[in-house]
């Protein structure tokens, strides 16, 4: 237990030392909490800026300055008076925020009180304001899908593959959509326990009838959309994403043949390499598939979208911090700080694109051939290496399916990173055991 809080005393002094002198170099007042649960109560009056690190983060009272929060769910129920820089899984305001507000998160949800008095700069897989929310300068959004149904007054940009307006936007629209064929065909977010209800947009751009755009409504999309006459009162200007065909050379049947083959010995051999080094861990995620196949689905997902979130928030902060130093003429500091984040960002980036690649095929790959020849042979179910062998021949099997093999592919590696992850959150099996 005293490790533990000795962990979440050390992220919290990190977190305060990182934002205080990068995001608000002035304010030199500020107060810092961190636990796993952090509540500002109803009536309570916080006079600094404050910083905060925890699991959970609820505001019901009232925050004088800035607020700077990294937390698996972010609550705004009450009053920031400054800025709102938050980081983490889910995020629902429903008070206000006098100044910008800036989150990167899996969903964001504005309720129908919510007010943020500047700029809202978000991304993160889901955006949901709500008929009754304001954001009263520009919204900037960048991820999946992002449903407008509250008011905008000035600006917005976005960039997602589903885009729903229903709302008022006092200002221009200029949106980067995708088509009807590049959404997955559920919502992986309806598989996490404990999650808020995040909306199903349609794929590519929607506008309702409520919908009432200011300005010019300008989007670029594979194909074009309705959007009704009277809802926007500038000009509509739709640019078609196009690819030439001529770029485009479809491989021969060979080709193909010889692609998906290629695909089958990298993974036998990766596999066979790793079940020779580590014997136990591909049959304990197996195991840990088999135990829990609804969680991993739900889990994997949420990493699957968050990491590529998570590396984007971290290199902006570290070349924030090296601005900083560069700013106390701290030239070899600053260049270091910069190297060494930009190193690591993409060092785990690549691991972790490896893992989506191949990890996640084994460890799918055993667990279908293990249960498999369970009920066939259980004489070579008992040996890994023919549980893999099957296992990967009929994923690249059906992975090499047209349009199938593309959605399998897509849950594979969404499972398979689950799996990985709900491992390491259980700390089920020890490193000797490991072993």
């Amino acid at each position: 237990m005293k490790q533990i809080r000795s962990h979440k005393t050390v992220r919290l002094l990190v977190l305060m030392s990182l934002l205080l002198f990068i995001f608000v170099p002035s304010a030199m007042a500020f107060e810092g909490r961190g636990d796993d649960t952090v509540t500002i109560e109803a009536g309570e009056l916080v006079e600094d800026d404050l910083y905060v690190s925890a699991n959970t983060f609820v505001l019901d009272g009232t925050i004088r300055g800035d607020l700077v929060v990294a937390a698996s769910e972010i609550v705004i129920n009450g009053t920031i008076e400054g800025d709102l820089l938050a980081g983490g899984q889910f995020v629902e305001i429903n008070g206000t925020i006098a100044d910008d507000a800036r989150i990167a998160a899996s969903a964001i949800e504005m309720g129908e009180g919510a007010e943020i008095g500047g700029d809202l700069i978000a991304a993160g897989y889901s955006l949901h304001g709500k008929s009754g929310s304001l954001v009263s300068n520009d919204l900037v959004f960048a991820g999946f899908q992002a449903l407008l149904a509250g008011d905008v007054n000035e600006d917005v940009w976005v960039g997602v593959n589903s885009l729903q307006v229903n709302g008022r936007i006092g200002g221009n629209i200029t949106a980067e959509v995708g088509g009807d064929d590049s959404a997955p065909p559920v919502n992986p977010y309806q598989f996490m326990p404990n999650v808020p209800s995040i909306p199903i947009i349609p794929s590519g751009l929607t506008v309702g009838d409520a919908a009432k755009i200011g300005g010019d409504f300008n989007y670029r999309s594979p194909k074009s959309f309705n959007v009704p006459d009277n809802a926007v009162e500038g000009d509509v200007d739709f640019t078609q994403e196009t690819v030439s065909v001529d770029t485009v050379s479809q491989p021969s049947t060979g080709q193909a043949v010889w692609r998906h083959v290629r695909r089958f010995i990298t993974l036998v051999l990766i596999g066979v390499l790793l079940v020779w080094l580590v014997p136990n861990f591909v049959p304990h995620l197996s195991e840990q598939l088999k135990e829990k196949p609804v969680p991993s689905l739900g889990w994997g997902a949420l990493v699957y979208f968050g990491v590529p979130v998570l590396i984007i928030v971290l290199i902006v902060a570290a070349i924030l911090l090296a601005s900083f130093f560069g700013m106390l003429q701290f030239g070899n500091l600053s260049g270091a700080v910069i190297f060494v984040s930009l190193a690591v960002g993409f060092a785990f980036m690549v691991a972790f694109v490896l893992v989506l690649l191949y990890l996640t095929k084994i460890i799918v790959g055993y667990f279908v051939g293990h249960q498999i020849l369970q009920r066939l042979s259980p004489t070579l179910a008992d040996t890994t290496y023919w549980s893999l062998l099957l296992g990967l021949l009929l994923v690249v099997a059906v992975i090499a399916i047209p349009y199938l093999g593309g959605l399998v592919n897509w849950i594979i590696a969404i499972v398979g990173v689950g799996a990985l992850w709900l491992l390491w959150r259980s700390n089920k099996v020890p490193a000797e055991k490991i072993a």
